[in-house]
C-alpha cells in the first residue's frame, strides 16, 4: 500500500512530514485540502481535526512528529533523523519548536494574509480538488473569520508571535554560534529539519515542497519582515538547509 499524506498544502507542519518522507524516499500519495475541510478529512481518514495525517497499511500517523519517527524507523542507520548519540537532544528541539515557532509562525502569517487571502488563491489552494478550489472562489473572504476564531489570530496575538519568533530566531543563532553545522553537531537531524520547515511562514524559503507566492505577491509589511528574518543568522541557516538538504 503507498502511504497517504493528507495535508493544508501551504501548512508548514505538512511540509515537516513531507520533506521526511521525500528525505527517506518513500514514495507517497499527497491528498492536499483547503483549511476547515481538512478536519472532516482528516476525520474521514482516522486521525483528529488536524493535518498532516499519514495513513499507511499498519497505522494511522496523526502528527508531524509521529510521521517523522515512523519515518526514521525505516532509514538507514547513518541517514536517521534522530542518532542514538544525540537522540534525546534532538527531540527536545524539535518539541520546543513544534510547540512555540510552529504556532507561532502560523497565527503571524494568518494575520498577514487573511486581508488578501483571494490574491494568494493560486498557492493557498494547489493542488487541491476542484470543487474545494471553486469554494474558495466563492467564499474566501469567509475564511477570514473562521480562521480567525479558530487559531486565536488578532492583531495583538501576532505582535506577541512575532516576538516569541525573535527569541526563537536568536536562540537558534545561539546554538549555532559555536560554528556548528547543525543544531546538535555535525549531522542534518530531525531538529535541522523541524526549524526549517516550521520556519517557513516567515522566510518563505525557495525550495519548499510547493510553490510558495514571491515577496511581491505578499503584502508590503509581510514581506518587510520576511526579508528581516532571512537576513538573521538563523534565516539564513534555514535558508542553506533548504539549499542543501531538502530534496
Amino acid at each position: 500500500m503507498t502511504p497517504r499524506l493528507l495535508t493544508i498544502p501551504i501548512s508548514h507542519y505538512c511540509e515537516k512530514a513531507r520533506w521526511a518522507l521525500d528525505r527517506a524516499g518513500i514514495a507517497f500519495a499527497e491528498e492536499r485540502h483547503l483549511q476547515v475541510i481538512h478536519i472532516w478529512k482528516a476525520w474521514r481518514a482516522g486521525g483528529g481535526r488536524t493535518v498532516p495525517v499519514l495513513v499507511t497499511d499498519g497505522a494511522i500517523l496523526t502528527d508531524s512528529t509521529a510521521i517523522l519517527e515512523w519515518v526514521n524507523g525505516r532509514m538507514p542507520p547513518g541517514e536517521r533523523l534522530y542518532p542514538d548519540a544525540v537522540a534525546s537532544e534532538v527531540r527536545r528541539i524539535e518539541e520546543w519548536l513544534d510547540t512555540g515557532l510552529g504556532p507561532d509562525g502560523r497565527l503571524w502569517m494568518y494575520h498577514e494574509t487573511l486581508p488578501t487571502i483571494e490574491d494568494l488563491g493560486p498557492w493557498a489552494n494547489a493542488g487541491v480538488p476542484d470543487w474545494e478550489r471553486r469554494a474558495f472562489q466563492a467564499a474566501g473572504r469567509v475564511l477570514d473569520p473562521v480562521i480567525r476564531r479558530y487559531l486565536g489570530v488578532d492583531e495583538n496575538a501576532a505582535a506577541t508571535a512575532l516576538r516569541d519568533i525573535d527569541r526563537v530566531f536568536d536562540a537558534i543563532a545561539g546554538m549555532l554560534a559555536d560554528g556548528r553545522p547543525y543544531l546538535t553537531g555535525e549531522r542534518f537531524t530531525a531538529a535541522d529539519l523541524t526549524f526549517a520547515a516550521l520556519s517557513a511562514p516567515v522566510t518563505v524559503p525557495a525550495g519548499y515542497g510547493l510553490e510558495l507566492p514571491p515577496l511581491d505577491a505578499l503584502p508590503r509589511a509581510m514581506a518587510d519582515e520576511v526579508e528581516r528574518l532571512r537576513a538573521h543568522p538563523a534565516g539564513v541557516f534555514a535558508t542553506r538547509l533548504y539549499a542543501e538538504q531538502r530534496r
